[in-house]
């Protein structure tokens, strides 16, 4: 259903762009009428869509990608942010509140349905979500919890007040859809060559066709012929 949901958002986006693309056509046929208007016209139509194409493909590789060199998952949009210690916050982008703690070497999480997070040094502080898996018999005091990333345990507590006893610290928790862990190196050089790759090239393209346009227009209105 997720991947369907998401080719319906595509081919919404490439209506969208296919009547921009119209409206582009038009105008320039209208610039251009009484001139040789069939050449820039068609240009003009075809520029949205093929740059929406274009986006929708960097998407997509963007997402292919975000496991292995560290681009946004930009197709899914699930959640993989690091943590202290090699671990990392893993979530599904439909279930969000249902997030989890571990290494991408292990097959078992460290802590799981975790809906609210911060880290402080190599300690992680959080809070259980039981939106989507409720609570088993005898977790009445499983509602907030430590890991310490070093160690690789996790303490549980019934209150954010014996949370805060516990570890001695006010906890100021971030939902996890809206937590961001620092990236590597790697990880920014990626983003921003996506971003680099994305967007440089269709508006360069774009500040080309238009200067086209204009000495294409300047050179008509100058030429005796057609004046």
């Amino acid at each position: 259903m997720e991947i369907i949901g998401r080719f319906i958002a595509m081919t919404v986006l490439m209506l969208i762009a296919c009547v921009i693309g119209l409206v582009c056509a038009l105008g320039v046929f209208l610039l251009a009428r009484k001139r040789p208007w069939k050449k820039p016209t068609v240009i003009a139509g075809l520029f949205p869509p093929s740059v929406m194409a274009y986006l929708l493909a960097c998407v997509v590789v963007s997402g292919i990608l975000s496991s292995f060199v560290g681009t946004p998952d930009l197709l899914f949009g699930d959640i993989n942010e690091s943590l202290p210690n090699g671990y990392r916050l893993h979530a599904l982008d439909k279930m969000p509140e249902a997030g989890s703690i571990r290494k991408d070497s292990d097959s078992l999480a460290s802590v799981a349905w975790v809906g609210e997070f911060q880290t402080v040094g190599s300690t992680v502080l959080g809070k259980y979500d039981y939106t989507y898996f409720p609570k088993a018999k005898g977790e009445d005091d499983r509602n907030f919890f430590s890991f310490d990333t070093q160690a690789g345990r996790v303490q549980n507590f019934a209150t954010q007040t014996e949370l805060t006893s516990a570890t001695g610290i006010v906890p100021h928790l971030t939902p996890t859809p809206y937590f961001h862990g620092s990236k590597t190196v790697l990880q920014l050089i990626s983003m921003y060559a996506l971003l680099f790759v994305a967007f440089v090239p269709p508006a360069a393209i774009a500040l080309l066709l238009l200067w086209r346009l204009r000495e294409f227009l300047k050179s008509e209105r100058d030429d005796p012929a057609h004046a």
